[in-house]
């Protein structure tokens, strides 16, 4: 482990030395948009995420820290690059840094991106929160194996496999996976409106054949999907505040595919809704209810599950949850490179009568990422 600690402390050195001496040298529109070029990227992300929760199913907890993550991207085309850096995180009170080296190679063209290595999974695959919750970034930041989305003129779609946990001969514990596709149709796109079809579909599956045999492993195969409807207002020209308002709603399902079903409940379903406002200085609003019923979500809020991560020995469980949600969001770049987060959000468990919230505050630096292999005019086509 020290020697692992030691070569990564030791790339990071290096990335920045070739930072200093190399890279700053260069004219910035010389390391974007290149061939047969090198740039310095950076990713850093420092948070603080705080839930102030009592709930049967779900204990308050904090999450604060920081996400630093520098890389040297080769183009050897103007479609493809080759990224090399180190992950480093750590969470403040806690001595232990968790440290990692990166490697990823990616082909682009207007229509397919193709990652393939340790991907940042910066939104979820489009995944709504029953299915992933946004503290995954953190938790779960970097992801193993490869991601395409494709882009068409009314889809989108996301398809990925994350290998969690790997396992060889004798290992001590089970193997872990998680992959899925997402898609996005479009009846209606224009400048002021949009209405969008999503259908989602992520499987986490735990097992292994050849790891050492261990009488409380079980072989779980989890299934989410959801089909909904959403629509996105823009551009609305009053005198009032906010100048883009979306509604949606999805019907939510949950399956175990376990060869011995053993979760507590092996089937379910729910409704998550959700209404948003939002403004052109960076305010947001957003009112949403969930209706569980039996649910189980591997990568999902635990507060929208039937199960309970408080007591879990003990069997603890609601058939049915009822949650009302209030999001007061702000969301802003500050500075040149640097984005702001502040958000307040309580919401209300009508089974349990319990009024709770949580606050969020991101603050993030990104530095020349995820630009180099487009040309401006490419680069438009995939924004519109």
């Amino acid at each position: 482990m020290k020697n692992k600690t030691s070569q990564c402390l030791l790339l990071s050195v290096g990335i920045f030395f070739y930072f200093n001496t190399t890279v700053l040298a260069q004219n910035k529109s010389d390391t974007l948009n290149s061939e047969g070029k090198f740039h310095f990227s950076i990713y850093n992300l420092n948070y603080l995420r705080d839930y102030e929760y009592f709930s049967p199913i779900l204990e308050g907890y904090t999450l604060c820290g920081s996400i630093v993550q520098p890389a040297i991207t080769f183009n050897p085309s103007a479609k493809v690059s080759f990224s090399g850096g180190v992950f480093i995180q750590q969470n403040f009170g806690d001595d232990s840094l968790r440290i990692r080296p990166t490697f990823l190679l990616t082909i682009r063209n207007s229509t397919n991106d193709l990652s393939f290595g340790n991907y940042r999974n910066t939104e979820g695959h489009q995944l709504i929160e029953p299915l992933w919750f946004s503290d995954n970034l953190i938790t779960d930041n970097i992801e193993n194996g490869f991601n395409l989305k494709q882009k068409f003129n009314h889809i989108e779609l996301n398809n990925w496999i994350d290998w969690n946990r790997s396992i060889k001969k004798g290992s001590k514990f089970q193997e872990k996976v998680f992959g899925g596709i997402t898609s996005n149709i479009f009846p209606l796109k224009n400048f002021n409106s949009i209405i969008i079809i999503p259908l989602q579909t992520c499987i986490e599956h735990t097992g292994g054949q050849i790891n050492e045999p261990d009488t409380s492993f079980f072989v779980t195969t989890v299934l989410n999907a959801d089909i909904g409807i959403k629509s996105v207002i823009k551009n609305i020209k009053t005198k009032i505040l906010f100048n883009e308002f979306s509604v949606e709603t999805y019907y939510v399902f949950y399956k175990e595919f376990s060869p011995n079903p053993h979760l507590q409940f092996t089937k379910g379903n729910g409704i998550w809704a959700k209404t948003t406002l939002k403004s052109k200085n960076g305010m947001g609003i957003e009112f949403a209810f969930w209706q569980g019923n039996d649910f189980i979500s591997s990568k999902g809020n635990a507060l929208m599950q039937s199960v309970s991560s408080v007591y879990p020995d003990n069997n603890y469980s609601e058939k049915k949850r009822k949650l009302l949600f209030f999001t007061l969001k702000f969301e802003k770049e500050v500075a040149q490179h640097i984005n702001l987060l502040l958000s307040a959000e309580p919401y209300y468990d009508l089974g349990n009568k319990l009024l709770e919230y949580g606050i969020h505050f991101h603050l993030n630096f990104i530095l020349n990422e995820d630009q180099h292999l487009f040309n401006k005019n490419e680069l438009r086509k995939i924004k519109e």
